[in-house]
């Protein structure tokens, strides 16, 4: 069904690019199509939807005051922003399946106008198959955190365009649909330091050294953001102390496969598009993060889901870049190599794993 969904939406917004004067329609097709199984999945497809989904956003219902609903869920812990799209959500369907559909169609609109802004140098296409294939079923499961990273993926263009003010509103109302997201904060003076052509080498080396620092220190610097009475920092403890650990080499061999090719490809890519070793710098802040799995529990690696989305932006550009041509007609199949890892990464981790419990995907009852 993932499969069916992904390849009907891709098709719509395929054409949105090439037919210009039906745009925005197909647009409107190809982000109803997934946000429709989002909204038609049964309770059981994705953890997240039975912990806190349902519940919260049945008391959204039962609950007529806004002021009393936020201090509520601040009370719990759940993040004000996502209480806040619940009960406006809630004002207009009692129904929870309507709510998932919504809140999907919401997350897909925020992403399409991410990658709109780079149209003449990506495929919005491509670039929508591999969120497909990387996020789509963690949209269905991390329903807090999901919102939070597109947030954090948003705020990029204020990066680009040197908006502090407007970097920060959007990187604090991140954190209020999920507090993890105040990790984002560090990409406005990692792209002031990319920036400096004197500093650059050595801040870069700062960056990587820095992560794997963090890699063999996380729990020594958790507990001092504890110590400081960071609010909601508490409610993370069990990234520190869970003992899962599957998936840990899928990751390392996906995230290091794509940096090689980067590396190979870095200075072509670099003349493309000028802010490519800023993004090649995140990538390696997801490969060095990927280490974390092996050093402790499998759950600390969410933080890294803040840098790791940056690759819905860089993949195409590199895809486009790569040079790999095959056939009579010279066709670049850089695109197909790179689709083919994603989607055997996609297979490993949500098919034979289920990853997050959305698969087999299940209708509504």
């Amino acid at each position: 069904m993932y499969i069916i969904t992904f390849g009907i939406s891709l098709v719509f917004i395929y054409m949105s690019e090439k037919i210009k004067y039906c745009k925005q329609l197909f647009i409107i097709l190809g982000l109803l199509v997934p946000s429709i199984l989002a909204g038609v999945r049964d309770y059981s497809v994705g953890t997240d939807v039975l912990l806190y989904g349902n519940s919260w956003f049945e008391r959204a219902v039962q609950i007529d005051s806004l002021s009393n609903y936020l201090s509520k869920a601040n009370e719990y812990g759940v993040g004000l922003g996502y209480a806040f799209i619940n009960f406006i959500i809630s004002r207009f369907t009692n129904n929870a399946h309507v709510f998932y559909f919504l809140y999907e169609l919401l997350q897909l609109t925020i992403l399409y106008y991410v990658l709109k802004r780079y149209q003449d140098k990506i495929s919005i296409t491509f670039a929508f198959a591999i969120y497909y294939f990387c996020y789509f079923n963690i949209s269905l499961n991390l329903l807090r955190q999901i919102m939070a990273v597109l947030l954090v993926l948003y705020s990029y263009r204020y990066v680009e365009d040197k908006k502090i003010i407007k970097f920060i509103v959007t990187i604090f109302i991140a954190t209020l649909v999920h507090n993890s997201a105040i990790v984002g904060i560090v990409l406005f003076p990692i792209k002031v330091a990319v920036d400096n052509k004197q500093w650059k080498k050595i801040f870069k080396i700062l960056v990587i050294g820095s992560c794997l620092l963090a890699v063999f220190l996380y729990e020594q610097i958790f507990n001092l953001l504890s110590s400081y009475g960071i609010n909601g920092v508490e409610r993370y403890a069990h990234y520190m102390t869970d003992t899962e650990v599957g998936g840990r080499f899928v990751r390392l061999f996906y995230w290091g496969i794509l940096l090689i090719i980067i590396l190979l490809k870095r200075k072509k890519c670099e003349l493309y598009y000028k802010e490519f070793e800023f993004l090649q710098l995140l990538m390696l802040i997801s490969t060095v993060g990927s280490l974390f799995m092996f050093i402790g529990s499998t759950w600390i690696i969410r933080i890294v889901y803040y840098f790791d989305i940056f690759q819905i932006i860089y993949m195409p550009i590199l895809a486009h870049n790569m040079e790999i041509v095959y056939g009579p007609g010279r066709k670049k199949v850089g695109y197909f190599i790179l689709m083919l890892l994603v989607i055997v990464n996609w297979l490993i981790t949500f098919v034979i794993r289920n990853g997050g419990g959305t698969y087999p995907f299940v209708f509504m009852k």
